[in-house]
């Protein structure tokens, strides 16, 4: 998987949805005061294990401003995002990231839940379609990919039932590479169109 963390190429696709909400979530921006959160969630093995980090991240303050300076401070367009739950202080509850993907037209993403008591109550379910019905609104790209592994059952189920279909099975064995199309999401949730391709921020 290409991870924002270590990944200093350029990105592929332009004009990427930068606020994006649904019924409870908002999703926007990573910003530097979101550090420790993610801090936390990265390096916690039981969140961390699902992506395949055994141990957890192992990173300090030090090398989370470092990865900040790399991936988000001063962007003209973020790639990295925090998943939030709308109304109150909107607290982030994960992350959600876009990666380069050298086929045209796609790009592949990444998220998690780091709130363990927030896990199966759908939030991951939620945040991607939300994602990728304001992606394909904005006609830069008409598929979506996400890395998933084997073992991780509970990202399998929901990619599932949100229409993700399996593209690739890894050499290994270990991951499979899920895809959903622009054509496969409007066959289960209807046309999108372009005022969905920017939320309210």
């Amino acid at each position: 998987m290409t991870d924002p963390r270590t990944e200093t190429g350029v990105f592929a696709v332009p004009g990427l949805p930068q606020h994006v909400e649904s019924a409870r979530l908002l999703i926007r921006p990573t910003t530097r005061a979101d550090l420790p959160y993610l801090q936390r969630w990265w390096n916690n093995p039981a969140v961390s294990d699902p992506a395949g980090d055994l141990d957890g991240m192992q990173y300090d303050e030090r090398d989370m401003a470092e990865w900040y300076a790399r991936h988000a401070a001063g962007k003209a367009e973020a790639h990295h995002f925090m998943i939030c739950r709308r109304g109150g202080a909107q607290p982030p509850i994960g992350e959600f990231y876009i990666a380069c993907d050298d086929r045209p037209g796609a790009v592949t993403f990444a998220l998690l839940i780091g709130e363990i008591d927030l896990w199966n109550q759908g939030y991951g379910r939620e945040a991607a379609l939300a994602y990728a019905r304001a992606l394909f609104a904005t006609a830069c790209c008409n598929a979506l990919r996400i890395d998933v592994r084997r073992s991780n059952t509970r990202a399998l189920r929901w990619c599932a039932s949100i229409g993700f279909e399996v593209e690739q099975v890894w050499a290994n064995g270990r991951s499979l590479t899920l895809i959903l199309t622009q054509s496969a999401f409007e066959e289960q949730y209807g046309p999108v169109s372009a005022t969905e391709a920017h939320s309210p921020r």
